[in-house]
């Protein structure tokens, strides 16, 4: 199929538009500039390493990885994801708050949303992870996943050899699907006579690019063998107005035959709990420009 790309700095076409509402999925390139890049790559390494103060920063390491017993530039080497950190790094809440990236998510959905949550996804040379199949929306309950954007930004080439973006076009128009969850919040995927992995498509991209998806489009990223390198940012948006629910609520959009919950916010069998990140205090968007 022909993936939906831009290749200059304009807002969406409407042929563009229409492909995000088909496909559940679009590509801005150079949403990032060089120095921004630059800037959001040395916000990491400070992070992992110390130089910047973590002081809402999660991370988290690949399997088998003591951060306790590494240097800085080892951490650096095995961390598989950060979040929570556009209060401590400028340039990665620069990147979450792209005047242009904004625009366009206002032509796609409307105006006026919030980033309610912000990661950094790694896969470290020869040893990064695969990320099952699943859609994001199994893990909001968030009450319309209509309402709710993916953005992944690509900080080195992604490329199928080191773990690239691959998605299933059209997938999101089919709704929730059942994911098995295995009592890890990371492993959760959808179960296998839902999958559509014949369909794929490899989404390789460049420094600076951004995709923009739909949170029930299917997608998933294949561990890294290589000897390359892969970071992108990832954020999540919901629009204004967007309603956090409960498990029953999220259980309409993600139920096995049987009707139980089959969605990723609680370990199954499901339980009632309150479930909204940063216990519900999302970040204003203030745009800025990220083009140089």
């Amino acid at each position: 199929m022909d993936i939906a790309v831009r290749t200059d700095t304009s807002l969406l076409t409407p042929d563009e538009v229409a492909a995000y509402r088909r496909d559940g999925f679009v590509v801005m390139r150079n949403l990032l500039g060089p120095r921004n890049i630059a800037a959001c790559i040395d916000a990491l390494t400070g992070l992992a390493r110390g130089t910047i103060p973590a002081r809402e920063t999660h991370l988290m390491f690949e399997s088998g990885h003591d951060a306790a017993t590494m240097t800085g530039e080892e951490r650096e080497l095995r961390i598989r994801k950060y979040m929570d950190f556009t209060n401590d790094a400028p340039a990665l809440k620069a990147a979450a708050n792209s005047r242009r990236l904004h625009l366009a998510l206002d032509q796609i959905l409307g105006q006026g949303r919030v980033l309610f949550q912000e990661m950094a996804l790694v896969k470290p040379p020869r040893i990064g992870s695969e990320k099952p199949w699943h859609q994001d929306a199994a893990y909001f309950r968030i009450t319309d996943p209509g309402m709710v954007v993916g953005v992944w930004i690509a900080l080195d080439p992604a490329l199928n050899m080191n773990g690239c973006m691959e998605m299933v076009a059209g997938t999101h128009l089919d709704g929730g699907v059942p994911h098995v969850h295995e009592n890890d919040f990371n492993r959760c995927r959808i179960i296998p006579e839902k999958l559509r992995v014949r369909e794929r498509v490899a989404v390789e991209m460049q420094p600076g690019d951004a995709l923009i998806f739909h949170s029930l489009v299917h997608h998933f990223t294949a561990p890294n063998k290589s000897d390359l390198r892969r970071r992108a940012v990832q954020f999540h948006y919901h629009q204004l107005g967007a309603v956090w629910g409960s498990v029953a609520d999220h259980t309409r959009h993600f139920h096995f035959p049987d009707g139980s919950y089959a969605g990723c916010t609680v370990p199954h069998p499901g339980g009632e709990s309150n479930y909204a990140y940063r216990d519900g205090l999302p970040r204003a968007i203030a745009p800025v420009d990220t083009s140089d």
